[in-house]
């Protein structure tokens, strides 16, 4: 192995193209932070809101319970996001295939049973506006934690961006749904699927769409 000298305009031309940079947390601390977030928007929608009218005929377990899952999952969902942005740090893509197509079993399958035991007392029906009313509600409650885990992800480096915007779009709109259970007196499996699952998949693809973005505004970065 040579040991010559750099030349020194090279080591000059080197030291000029050096900047300081600011070392990344890991991971599980920014995912602390949005889901922090997610606490205080979800906290303060639970405290000046009305629980849904057939919360004594829901079982514990299936509503504070489903919701507190649901949470956890959201929180898993974010950590896999920031792993995402940190290159060689990502889940294996069966890992990452599985905690999105968990989001969204468990998600329909909470319906599915809230619609079994609240069928008799919770209202039904509703049509579109009142679908359109419980979609841009779960929205405006994902929205600030969505686009706090993008940012977060975003000012690393992630090589699969898409992957890890999917992950976020799912975190974020799975913590929202934990609170619209307990708000939604809507029972009908009709309503939540298309408005509460379609909500989900919504930013799912919407954070998809945001890493693609994303990655091809990096490719045409100057060099």
């Amino acid at each position: 192995m040579s040991n010559h000298p750099l030349p020194e305009t090279l080591r000059r031309a080197i030291a000029d193209d050096l900047d300081p940079v600011r070392p990344l947390h890991p991971w599980w601390m920014r995912a602390m932070l949005a889901v922090s977030v997610a606490a205080v928007i979800l906290a303060a929608v639970l405290a000046t809101a009305g629980l849904r009218a057939d919360m004594d005929h829901i079982p514990m377990w299936l509503s504070w319970g489903s919701s507190s899952f649901q949470l956890a999952l959201a929180f898993l969902l974010i950590g896999l996001a920031m792993r995402e942005s940190v290159p060689g740090r990502g889940a294996p893509l069966g890992t990452v295939r599985a905690a999105a197509a968990l989001a969204l079993a468990v998600q329909v399958l909470i319906g599915i049973t809230t619609s079994f035991h609240s069928a008799p007392f919770a209202a039904h029906g509703g049509g579109i506006t009142a679908g359109m009313g419980c979609f841009a509600h779960e929205s405006a409650m994902a929205l600030p934690i969505f686009a706090v885990t993008l940012l977060l992800v975003f000012t690393a480096y992630p090589l699969r961006a898409p992957t890890a915007g999917l992950l976020g779009g799912a975190g974020a709109t799975l913590g929202s749904d934990a609170v619209i259970h307990l708000l939604c007196p809507k029972s009908d499996l009709a309503h939540v699927l298309m408005w509460h699952t379609g909500s989900v998949v919504f930013f799912m693809a919407l954070g998809w769409l945001a890493g693609v973005v994303w990655r091809r505004l990096q490719w045409r970065r100057p060099s």
